[in-house]
């Protein structure tokens, strides 16, 4: 297993792996921009992959980028079967952001293009990051979608969505009425933006009596002045933190303008938060019925009414949706499909 992130979806993958009885080999090649640091973690990637590949059934990458490539070029020269697993950034291109791997024509989109043609199989957490999601390119101008990029690319694309853990995720806590909940690991004003937080922002000053937490921000972001203050600031919260948090939270907000499949939307869905969310890539499905969805040209007013109806019923429902829609069977028989089965796992 190769990232650049050691997030909580490789962290759950290597736990669901492991489950399934197999050893995972990890490397973790973080982003760097200095030349020395940059280059030091493609020598250390080349002779961890010397030592783990011949070791191994198949070789899976979180994200497309620097990381997976050589990887990818020794995994193909020693017939090993290589995934890689499509988040978000890497199927996209955003002007308005500045965002996505096929915003620049550059050597990091060549090499991109690449390791896309050479890998055996492309998973994407979200059919539109295979497709494109038209409701954002109108919404934003910001273009998606694999085959868009490279109509004639002749690698297979399976949609296989991240799972959750609908015995850990579930509300332990009562909820607090008029509380609204956003999670993202906020450190730019280009993750601020493209997370909704501006717009989190302006429903939670039209609704003076509601309180609206921002969790995973430990500062203000320059670009805003004044934050009402009926909003409150966490800073990046811990597995448990989060759990009890969305246990207590009433509504939760996902308001990005890019995203493949909001893995906190999820959670927050399994302890019954009643979802509001952009019309965008994954985020649609994930909500379906159980709650409410705007896009960039819905009136505040539109929004604000959402929260004054009664909504009795939409947490417990949006929990069941999750449960239903991404089971943990799926994703580990696309694992059970992708990595060549001996007599016993090694």
């Amino acid at each position: 297993m190769i990232c650049n992130l050691k997030n909580t979806f490789v962290v759950k993958d290597i736990a669901l792996l492991e489950q399934m009885g197999y050893r995972v080999l990890l490397i973790h090649s973080p982003t760097y921009s200095d030349p020395l640091r940059f280059f030091g973690n493609r020598l250390r990637e080349l002779i961890l992959c010397l030592i783990y590949l011949p070791q191994s059934k198949a070789c899976f990458s979180w994200f497309n980028d620097y990381h997976s490539s050589i990887p990818l070029f020794l995994s193909r020269v020693l017939n090993i079967p290589f995934t890689l697993i499509v988040g978000g950034y890497d199927a996209v291109s955003s002007h308005r952001l500045n965002y996505g791997i096929f915003l620049k024509k550059n050597f990091r989109q060549r090499l991109a293009r690449w390791n896309y043609a050479k890998a055996n199989t492309i998973w994407v957490v979200h059919k539109s990051l295979a497709e494109g999601c038209p409701n954002a390119e109108e919404d934003s101008g910001a273009q998606s979608g694999i085959r868009f990029f490279m109509p004639h690319l002749k690698t297979k694309i399976e949609e296989v969505p991240t799972a959750y853990d609908s015995n850990f995720w579930k509300k332990t806590n009562s909820k607090k009425p008029k509380t609204v909940l956003t999670v993202a690991n906020i450190s730019d004003q280009r993750t601020f933006e493209r997370k909704g937080i501006p717009q989190f922002i302006e429903i939670a000053k039209a609704l003076p009596d509601f309180e609206f937490t921002v969790a995973g921000i430990e500062k203000p972001i320059k670009a805003v002045h004044t934050y009402p203050k009926n909003i409150i600031l966490l800073g990046k919260q811990s597995r448990e933190a989060l759990k009890t948090l969305y246990g207590s939270h009433r509504y939760y907000f996902q308001g990005s303008q890019v995203e493949g499949l909001p893995n906190v939307l999820c959670e927050a869905m399994l302890c019954e938060c009643i979802p509001i969310g952009k019309n965008v890539f994954g985020i649609p499905d994930a909500i379906g019925e159980t709650g409410f969805l705007f896009d960039s040209a819905t009136p505040i007013e539109k929004i604000t009414s959402f929260f004054d109806t009664e909504n009795k019923g939409l947490g417990v429902k949006a929990r069941e949706r999750i449960i239903e829609q991404y089971p943990w069977a799926k994703r580990k028989n696309a694992f059970k499909n992708n990595i060549p089965q001996n007599d016993e796992n090694e």
